[in-house]
């Protein structure tokens, strides 16, 4: 058998001397190695065409060898990736083969098949620009391009032998060439529409020739888009890095499958109906321009805008039109829950992920609740997390795509069904060390690469706050758009973060909500959510926090929300429970589920309190304790009312003195009230029978003299009973009722 030449050896360095050899096998397989059996993978001193040696694969009757690389390769920058090959002589039949790679989420990019005859030597040079024809993506749908190549968890090549075949392959001189500088231009750029509607998404989308090392890093790529308004106001928003998904859903649940090449966007909400003019601006490695892209109208729509406090009356929300918005939902944090407040006597659904809120949104709408809760949990929409917990995770600083589309998906949903949110930003769990402890899997930890010796440390370290930072400018650029977030919120349940530290936390957030409205240009509101009943007063009291939110779980649920609010009333700043659901079986939780609406609402709160338990609300399709709520509330605009908690009380009744209760708010002119059986809604020890109330009287005090219409609403049907007019301030006879009534009553 012969080598090749000395003179052979310098003609093709010659051919490759710009190329940077990465396997040339002198020393060993350098990690290659056999998939199928019957095949040995090791170092041969014939047939090499670059040194001494070559890669040999040694074949004993196989149809089909396999051989490959793993580890993890950047060939973000490379254009082509080349090696030799040759059959000997001695083969008795050709052979066809295909070269593949694997990213870092294992999807299969794989060449057309080449052939090889007997006797053949062959240069194999493989094309791996952007612009390449020959991967083609298997059993997925993600598109061919550089942040496929910067993560690459394998390279391999798979022969096909027309019949059984013994006897070697060799191989040698892997290579790769590098891109030239690249050069920075937008390409395959697009916008969603010309003419957008007022409070609409008007959005943008390109794709750059780059592969940066961190797209998420404006540090090494900063890209906004600059609208100049018809009225002169300058509004500037990040672009983001994005990847689109295609869902499906099976009896494991639902799976995401990339779909397509990554891409850039800006996402942009006008306010202003006339025309806006726009531009890119880019600062990268320093250097700083801008593409002029153009203009687009802004036509009168249906949308009312984005939900802030009422210029007139602080206390409580509407939108940029001016309409009143007040708040009726329920909690849904994330697809499921499979905690119980008992031991549920059906099984929650599990895995259906974003399918879940194709049934939970249009069920809240058509039951005209309008207002929800979702958490960015490591397990649910967050976007930054430990790697080693998902591989959707990358660590610090990059944000994962997956959950990413998850929460476009979500807001589009919630746009479609006119469904506002809270949106949490960091559940306590990811630094709490008890309970709900995820602290330890938390990428800021030291023990997972991390730099922070304790949770606590998150709230003064100055790394800890630029990498939070960068994480919030990810998320307005992406979602900040979006009129159906009504709040950022920052935390949930603080004060269950490990090493609570009030002076800690108080300066956080001093510092990260003003940086936070600095970036959001269209200023939603922002809050944070404490857990104990009592937690915190000192930060409830700093102007940087918009309102004072918590949690109300207890059996007897009326005391507990009329103390919430009285507790809370001194801080003059708007009030609202985001928790509460507790009960023993099926009717004690659903029963404080209908006190707990009520009983908010019919307080000087902004909102309706939000029930935890929402696999049990759906369940059961309890959705409707909402819609009769909203009856009763409709038409109800609150501004400027000074509606106050009413001191009424119930002065008698046939059965126990004790057992009816009122709560209700009032001014001098008008007021709305819930009459309740306290044994079935406000007590510790429930008792499962119930009797109808009759002889219950109202005593409505401050009311100015005159004639008022009374209406008696039934809390179950959404239906008025009966209405009348009594001449008040007096004590009225309240109808005869099972469990509750509500009554209207204005001058």
């Amino acid at each position: 058998m012969k080598k090749f030449s000395f003179l052979m050896f310098v003609f093709i360095i010659g051919k490759i001397l710009n190329c940077e050899i990465i396997f040339d096998f002198e020393e060993n397989p350098e990690g290659w190695e056999s998939v199928t059996d019957k095949q040995i993978v090791e170092v041969s001193q014939n047939y090499a065409f670059n040194g001494n040696k070559s890669l040999v694969v040694k074949i004993n009757q196989k149809k089909e060898v396999w051989i490959k690389r793993t580890g993890d390769f950047d060939w973000a920058d490379v254009k082509f990736l080349s090696f030799y090959i040759y059959l000997p002589e001695e083969s008795k039949i050709p052979v066809n083969f295909i070269c593949y790679i694997k990213d870092k989420e294992w999807n299969w990019f794989e060449t057309s098949s080449f052939f090889l005859r007997r006797g053949e030597e062959k240069k194999i040079t493989l094309d791996l620009t952007d612009e390449s024809e020959i991967w083609k993506s298997k059993f997925h749908l993600l598109g061919w391009d550089g942040y496929v190549r910067q993560k690459i968890k394998e390279f391999g090549i798979k022969f096909f032998f027309p019949e059984e075949y013994t006897g070697l392959i060799y191989l040698d001189c892997f290579s790769i060439l590098p891109e030239k500088e690249n050069q920075f231009f937008l390409y395959n750029y697009r916008v969603n529409s010309s003419h957008i509607k007022q409070f609409e998404k008007f959005e943008i989308s390109f794709d750059l020739p780059i592969v940066f090392q961190n797209p998420f890093d404006p540090e090494i790529i900063d890209i906004k888009g600059v609208f100049n308004s018809p009225s002169g106001e300058k509004i500037v928003i990040p672009a983001f890095f994005s990847q689109n998904y295609i869902r499906y859903i099976d009896e494991n649940g639902e799976i995401l499958f990339p779909y397509g090449k990554k891409e850039w966007k800006i996402r942009f909400t006008p306010i202003e109906i006339g025309k806006y003019r726009y531009e890119i601006q880019v600062n990268w490695k320093g250097d700083n321009f801008s593409v002029n892209a153009g203009d687009f109208e802004v036509i009168k729509g249906e949308k009312k805008g984005f939900i802030k406090w009422n210029k007139k009356d602080k206390k409580y929300l509407s939108f940029d039109n001016g309409d009143f918005f007040y708040p009726v939902g329920h909690s849904i944090r994330s697809s499921d829950d499979t905690r119980e407040p008992y031991p549920y006597d059906f099984e929650v659904k599990k895995g259906e992920g974003t399918f879940s809120y194709d049934r939970y949104f249009p069920k809240m709408h058509e039951n005209s609740e309008n207002y929800t809760r979702i958490w960015m949990a490591p397990w649910w929409v967050g976007i930054e997390w430990n790697p080693s917990y998902s591989s959707t995770y990358e660590g610090l600083g990059k944000y994962n795509l997956e959950n990413s589309w998850k929460l476009d998906y979500l807001l589009e949903l919630a746009n479609k069904n006119d469904i506002y949110l809270i949106l949490t930003l960091i559940n306590h769990g990811q630094f709490s060390i008890n309970p709900d402890a995820e602290w330890w899997d938390n990428p800021y930890n030291i023990l997972n690469g991390g730099f922070l010796l304790s949770p606590d440390e998150f709230f003064i370290n100055e790394k800890a706050e630029k990498f939070f930072k960068n994480r919030l400018r990810y998320i307005v650029s992406r979602w900040a758009y979006s009129p159906n977030i009504v709040f950022w919120e920052l935390w949930n349940e603080i004060d269950l973060t490990g090493y609570y530290d009030t002076e800690k936390v108080r300066n956080w957030h001093k510092r990260i909500v003003p940086y936070l409205k600095s970036i959001d240009p269209w200023k939603h509101l922002i809050t944070t959510h404490y857990c104990r009943i009592s937690s915190d007063p000192y930060i409830w009291i700093i102007p940087e926090l918009e309102t004072i939110v918590g949690n109300a779980y207890n059996s007897a649920v009326v005391s507990a929300i009329k103390n919430f609010y009285l507790q809370r009333k001194s801080f003059e700043k708007p009030i609202m429970i985001n928790e509460f659901g507790v009960g023993k079986n099926k009717t004690t939780l659903e029963n404080n589920l209908h006190a707990g609406i009520w009983a908010s609402s019919l307080t000087p709160m902004f909102g309706t309190a939000l029930f935890w338990w929402w696999p049990f609300i759906d369940n059961y399709n309890l959705y409707y304790h909402y819609k009769s709520l909203s009856n009763f509330l409709k038409n109800i605009d609150r501004i400027g009312k000074e509606l106050q908690l009413s001191n009424a009380i119930v002065e008698s009744s046939s059965i126990d003195k004790n057992q009816v209760d009122v709560i209700g708010i009032q001014n001098n002119i008008e007021g709305y009230f819930w009459v309740y059986d306290k044994k079935l809604f406000d007590t510790l020890i429930f008792k499962e029978k119930f009797e109808k109330i009759k002889g219950a009287k109202l005593n409505v005090k401050g009311l100015f003299p005159g004639k008022y219409k009374i209406e008696f609403w039934d809390t179950y049907k959404g239906e008025m009973v009966y209405s009348t007019t009594e001449n008040l301030p007096g004590v009225m006879i309240l109808p005869e009722f099972e469990k509750d009534i509500a009554i209207k009553i204005k001058k």
